[in-house]
């Protein structure tokens, strides 16, 4: 029986698939351009620094990498990060090699999504319902991110369709094989593969396969699931901070069409439930459930266009509708549209950058030569340390997918001053200078934007505590006037290098006034480590605040993490908190005044 839900007389289209081949052409040539410096999403550092560990210990079931210094149990899926592990050695086994095999890994993932709902939309609503699909998947910059960014969470929406589409087809062997994959790939495949399956196995009544299906997926990964159930304790499910926007127009199309496909159930059934089965997604995490269920979501919307064409429209007006549905999706899709960031990393622009691999070997280099590997990182964002472990595996205090860690910081009880500090200043600032001068810090370099220091002996709080409150007060006072939030530019400003440069030295000089207030924040929890050790905890939370403040401000990773009311907010704190500062020029503690006014400052930016 046909599953189509458009007539077979209207299912061919030589000019859609035609269409298709210049869609795809289009956006593959850019990413196939970006391999030289690919587009790296803030995850990569810590998904590459994983596969290499797999690479060289051959399993990495613990991870010391993240949250020293006891580390964690590693709950990821180990399935792309062996694939990466394995073409990495191929390719020499460096850092770049890792970074290199992954970038492939990440085109994979686009193309194997791009052909998924493209298949998926051509068998239930012929060619023109792929060439949409696949515009919509391909045209928004949040839904085609959201798979060649590489993660490995978008292998679980491409995966999961498969092994349901096998199960509905009776060929019960590749099923099981998707199955696996998909729960392999990512910790949230078990709960997609199960509902999907489950939802197969009792809306067909197929009772037996559902049980032989089901059982031989879960024998077959049990290996990962006994792994996580061992160690479900350390799992806290909090995530970070994340910023993104939904791919709306495929959802105002795919709305209809889910419609239809209720209506229509006995033909749209396997859409149905591939739309379904990543719904525990929806309660973990909203935002990515909506970027990645876009695979699902064109294929419906393609469909459905399709049937509403063919069936309110005539040839010639399906003609030109076609073609202009097609040349929105692509080009302006009432959103970002991909092409302008594909074109900026394809010709060497790089914009947004939320890692520099190039920064990252740089602070490698520095942490090597001055033989500090074997000390624990406090670095100023999370994600930057990741990276760096790419190519020289180092341990930091916190780490990358919060949703995993211990109870308690196992690092509260080791001094301020053993730590390495990522702090987002360059190596050459001036307050940087000052403070090595005066023997309060060691700056060992670093990066055009980020230095590498150590405390080498805690300063008295009677001398300490006036410096600090001068340089507080001035970086304070600057930020006050002159920072703006750190938003998304206008997508015509990708095509303007000097515009991307302006803009990049702006970020990177109000980061490091932020920069300034860590460093400054860290030499008082260092000098009242020794009178007052319970203070510590609560003044190096407040360092690692600034930090996070700085990254929130200057790195490109985090545009759109705060919005103009909440940042007009957060300049009204840091009034309030310059006003409570001078307490501690006559006073070696804070007052009560100043720790209010300093947990308002980060609770309501954060």
């Amino acid at each position: 029986m046909s599953v189509s839900l458009v007539p077979e007389a209207e299912r061919d289209s030589r000019g859609a698939r035609r269409a298709i081949a210049l869609v795809v052409a289009l956006h593959g040539i850019l990413l196939l351009l970006m391999l030289r410096d690919y587009f790296a999403d803030n995850d990569l550092g810590y998904h590459i620094s994983l596969a290499r560990q797999y690479a060289e210990h051959g399993t990495y079931w613990w991870d010391y990498l993240n949250w020293a210094p006891t580390g964690r149990p590693n709950l990821q899926g180990p399935a792309l990060h062996y694939a990466i592990a394995g073409l990495g050695r191929l390719l020499g086994g460096g850092g770049w090699d890792y970074i290199h095999a992954f970038s492939v890994l990440a085109v994979g993932q686009w193309a194997a999504a791009v052909f998924t709902t493209g298949f998926f939309a051509r068998k239930f609503g012929g060619d023109r319902a792929a060439l949409f699909a696949v515009a919509l998947l391909t045209g928004n910059v949040f839904s085609a991110a959201s798979f060649f960014v590489g993660v490995p969470s978008g292998w679980i929406f491409i995966l999961s369709g498969w092994a349901i589409y096998f199960f509905l087809e009776e060929r019960y062997g590749l099923a099981i094989l998707f199955g696996v994959l998909t729960t392999y790939v990512h910790l949230g495949g078990a709960p997609v593969i199960g509902l999907g399956i489950l939802l197969a196995g009792v809306t067909t009544r197929r009772w037996k396969a559902l049980l032989v299906t089901g059982g031989l997926t879960v024998l077959l990964a049990s290996p990962y699931i006994v792994h996580f159930l061992r160690h479900l304790d350390w799992y806290t499910g909090q995530r970070g901070h994340v910023a993104g926007s939904i791919a709306l127009f495929t959802y105002i199309l795919a709305v209809p069409g889910l419609a239809l496909l209720i209506w229509r159930r006995q033909k749209g059934l396997f859409l149905l439930l591939w739309a379904a089965a990543p719904l525990a997604w929806l309660f973990q995490d909203d935002l990515r459930f909506f970027l990645q269920s876009t695979v699902a979501a064109s294929a419906i919307a393609g469909v459905f266009v399709a049937w509403f064409l063919t069936r309110f429209t005539g040839e010639e007006a399906q003609h030109w509708l076609t073609g202009t549905v097609a040349l929105v999706a692509t080009l302006y899709p009432f959103a970002i549209p991909s092409l302008p960031v594909e074109a900026a990393w394809a010709s060497g622009q790089g914009f947004p950058r939320e890692l520099d691999w190039k920064e990252a070997e740089a602070l490698a280099s520095v942490v090597e030569a001055d033989s500090l590997q074997g000390r624990i990182f406090r670095p100023y964002y999370d994600s930057l340390c990741g990276a760096m472990s790419v190519f020289l595996p180092v341990r930091q205090e916190w780490g990358h997918w919060g949703e995993v860690r211990p109870a308690v910081d196992p690092a509260d009880t080791i001094s301020t001053g053993a730590f390495v500090y990522m702090i987002p200043v360059p190596p050459d600032d001036s307050l940087l200078t000052a403070f090595a001068a005066a023997g309060l810090v060691t700056n060992h370099g670093g990066s055009r934007e980020t230095s590498i220091v150590t405390l080498p002996a805690p300063g008295g709080t009677a001398a300490v505590n006036p410096l600090i409150v001068d340089v507080m007060e001035r970086e304070v006072g600057w930020l006050v006037e002159n920072a703006v939030p750190n938003l998304f530019p206008p997508p015509t400003m990708l095509f303007n290098v000097a515009e991307i440069r302006a803009h990049r030295e702006r970020m990177v000089v109000q980061k490091a006034h932020a920069g300034r207030l860590q460093i400054a924040t860290l030499l008082y929890a260092y000098a009242v480590e020794g009178d007052h050790p319970e203070l510590v905890p609560g003044v190096r939370g407040a360092a690692r605040g600034w930090g996070s403040v700085a990254n929130f401000i200057g790195d490109e990773t985090a545009m759109d993490y705060v919005d103009e009311a909440r940042f007009a907010r957060f300049k009204e704190n840091l009034r309030a908190f310059a006003r409570e500062l001078p307490v501690l020029r006559t006073q070696a503690l804070p007052s009560q005044g100043l720790d209010e006014a300093t947990d308002r400052l980060f609770r309501e930016f954060f």
